[in-house]
């Protein structure tokens, strides 16, 4: 048998959106990028709504239009596609939660379940048309977190996980109980077990418009109660399909939390959960969607998933109830911890591309702060990556400091003098500093690099390492289950699942 890595590449990609005059080149681009990127995939392009697109005379292997003005993106479309499919049962719907735009559920579930159709390879990846992946790195993401992390349980229903994204895979102990909120901008899998997955019915306006005639469940909080339709069009789409498979889980509600336990084991016994930002994307409708490390503890991270997966002892209520630190204060729990530019801040420099930049003429002060993380007790060593130092000046030197609590409390410092290792214009230069981190735990804790005297210079990223070998953090372990609070349904038995609904 071909090993994974090679039967991944046997691929059929599914890129599925609206076409309008409004978006066509940006679609456009797309497509073609996927065909460049990878030519040996089979490609098909699912139409779901368009404002140019002649539906009656287009066909699966030639899509046409009423414009004469839109000729040649159709041409496109049927020279970079292998087959094309449509979408024409859906329509718009009122908003989905309180303030949001029109919603097209209908649009999504009909190109996803009409693109999948036409699959024919083992794998397949299922995509938005507004999301590009660049390369195949997020086929060794797969063969990665499947070889080195992945165990089946008891409620494994695929017979290979099917790979998705932390962006919008929201974590129910969060404060807002939303179980079975995947994310699904993407999904990567067995053919078989994705078109499975989308093969669910069309939502209605009943359906959508449910909380405008029905109170929420008795104990919902503030933040749960922005929808209007009766689930999260995230949570409808994975709840179908996995409530065909597993008996005894429940999602009457968005917030019904009686199965949120097994939400989580669901999750990771099913699926794979990766960090869209680190592959290789071009996705500018969400471009900073997934960057803040405030937003962390919101969602079930990449790092979560590797955790839980990793032991099965541990208590899924306790590790995911971060709220206990603060529900924006991140604790890394596996190292070394890759803090990109992005989750840096300058005073001095700008952010352009994956770097802060400090431009030669920017007076000497604060190059790079940040990310503001909590930090467990332990032995750590940061290391700033600087892809370009030119010193402008004899006396330049840079400081470089870890610290916390607004900057006021110091754990280490290290001064860096002009002539400090770059040897050639075209090397890259490593700013390192150890220190001991001493309390059970600190709130912010930032690395400071600061310039004295002018530079031209790029920082890149900060490498955070554990040096002595101790967890990160504590990791709740239990042979027993910890019990959350359960939705309060009136006339409902928790036991059977059976009752009246709230209204």
């Amino acid at each position: 048998m071909h090993n994974l890595r090679e039967r991944c590449a046997n691929l059929s990609i599914v890129v599925h959106g609206n076409c309008s005059r409004s978006n066509y080149e940006d679609v456009a681009n797309i497509l073609m990028s996927y065909r460049n990127n990878f030519p040996h995939a089979e490609i098909i392009f699912s139409i779901s709504s368009s404002d140019f697109i002649d539906f009656a005379s287009s066909t699966v292997t030639r899509c046409s239009t009423r414009f004469s003005s839109m000729e040649n993106f159709c041409h496109l479309i049927n020279c970079q596609a292998d087959k094309i499919a449509y979408a024409r049962l859906a329509n718009t719907f009122p908003a989905v939660f309180r303030d949001g735009a029109r919603s097209h559920p209908n649009h999504m579930i009909e190109a996803a379940c009409s693109g999948l159709a036409l699959a024919t390879r083992e794998f397949v990846l299922r995509v938005r048309n507004d999301l590009l992946f660049k390369s195949e790195k997020f086929l060794e993401k797969y063969v990665d977190l499947y070889e080195n992390f992945y165990q089946k349980g008891r409620y494994t229903v695929v017979d290979m996980p099917i790979m998705i994204s932390s962006l919008f895979t929201l974590n129910p102990f969060s404060g807002v109980r939303l179980p079975f909120h995947y994310g699904d901008w993407f999904h990567f899998g067995l053919t078989k077990d994705v078109r499975e997955l989308w093969n669910v019915p069309l939502v209605d306006l009943t359906f959508m418009t449910y909380y405008e005639s029905n109170t929420c469940l008795s104990g919902t909080r503030e933040k749960e109660r922005n929808f209007f339709s009766r689930l999260a069009i995230e949570q409808y789409v994975h709840y179908e399909f996995l409530n065909k498979k597993i008996d005894g889980i429940f999602l009457s509600h968005h917030n019904d939390d009686r199965s949120i336990v097994e939400s989580i084991e669901i999750l990771i016994e099913n699926f794979l959960l990766c960090d869209l930002y680190n592959l290789e994307i071009y996705f500018p409708k969400y471009n900073h969607g997934f960057i803040p490390y405030t937003d962390n503890n919101l969602r079930i991270i990449e790092e979560d998933w590797i955790v839980l997966s990793s032991d099965k002892s541990i208590d899924i209520p306790v590790y995911l109830d971060k709220g206990k630190f603060g529900a924006r204060r991140y604790n890394p729990q596996r190292f070394p911890l890759l803090i990109g530019a992005q989750n840096l801040m300058s005073d001095v420099g700008f952010h352009f591309g994956r770097s802060i930049i400090i431009p030669g003429d920017a007076e000497g002060g604060i190059v790079c702060f940040g990310p503001y993380i909590g930090l467990f007790k332990g032995s750590y060593t940061a290391t700033v990556e600087v892809s370009s130092l030119y010193p402008r000046q004899d006396d330049c030197y840079l400081v470089l400091k870890a610290a916390y609590n607004g900057g006021q409390s110091v754990l280490a410092t290290a001064e860096f003098p002009r002539d400090h290792g770059n040897d050639a214009e075209d090397s890259a230069v490593f700013l390192q500093i150890s220190f001991e981190q001493a309390e059970d735990r600190i709130d912010d804790f930032e690395i400071v690099l600061t310039s004295h005297g002018f530079y031209d210079m790029a920082i890149d990223r900060v490498v955070l390492e554990k040096t002595d070998g101790r967890e990160a953090g504590p990791v709740p372990s239990t042979s027993k289950r910890s019990n959350p609070r359960v939705a309060r349904l009136p006339g409902w038995s928790h036991a059977t699942g059976k009752g009246r609904s709230p209204s």
